[in-house]
C-alpha cells in the first residue's frame, strides 16, 4: 500500500505539460517551457506561465489578444486585396488538436503532453470567412516580418 502511495506521489511531480509560443515569422519557438502545477485549464495554466515569467501580455485565460509585443485591433488586419483580408492572432492547439472553444473551456488533464500557442490569422476572401488560425509564419506578413 505504501509503495503505491508513493509511486502515485512520485508519477504526480513528473508530470508536466510542454508550453510553446510560436511567433508570426517563423516556426521557431519565441518561448518553450514545462509547466507542472495543478491548472484546470488552458487559459489559466497561460496566464499563470505568462506572468511567472514577467512577459508582458495582454488578456485573460479567456484568451490572449497580444504577447511578445503583437498587435491588436486594426493594428491586426492586412489587407491583401480589394477582396482579401487576414485578421491576425493568438490560436492554440492541445497535443496537435485545435479546440473551437476559447482557452478557459479547455481542460489541462494528466495525459495533456503540449499546449502550443502560434500567431495565425483568419482569413476573409470574396465575402466569406474562408480559414481560421492559419500560422502566420507561412505567409511572413511584411508589416510584421519585415526588419
Amino acid at each position: 500500500m505504501i509503495t503505491s502511495i508513493l509511486l502515485l506521489v512520485i508519477s504526480f511531480q513528473l508530470w508536466a505539460v510542454e508550453l510553446k509560443f510560436i511567433g508570426p515569422c517563423d516556426d521557431d519557438f519565441i518561448l518553450k517551457t514545462q509547466v507542472t502545477g495543478d491548472y484546470p485549464n488552458v487559459g489559466e495554466l497561460t496566464v499563470a506561465t505568462l506572468k511567472h515569467f514577467k512577459i508582458p501580455f495582454q488578456g485573460s485565460p479567456e484568451g490572449i489578444s497580444s504577447v511578445f509585443g503583437t498587435p491588436t485591433g486594426e493594428e491586426a488586419l492586412e489587407v491583401v486585396s480589394p477582396n482579401e483580408m487576414r485578421a491576425y492572432g493568438w490560436c492554440y492547439s492541445i497535443d496537435g488538436i485545435a479546440p473551437e472553444v476559447y482557452p478557459h473551456e479547455s481542460p489541462v488533464y494528466s495525459h495533456t503532453k503540449s499546449i502550443v500557442w502560434h500567431y495565425g490569422f483568419a482569413r476573409y476572401y470574396n465575402g466569406q470567412w474562408v480559414t481560421q488560425c492559419t500560422p502566420a509564419h507561412t505567409v511572413k506578413p511584411k508589416f510584421l516580418c519585415e526588419d
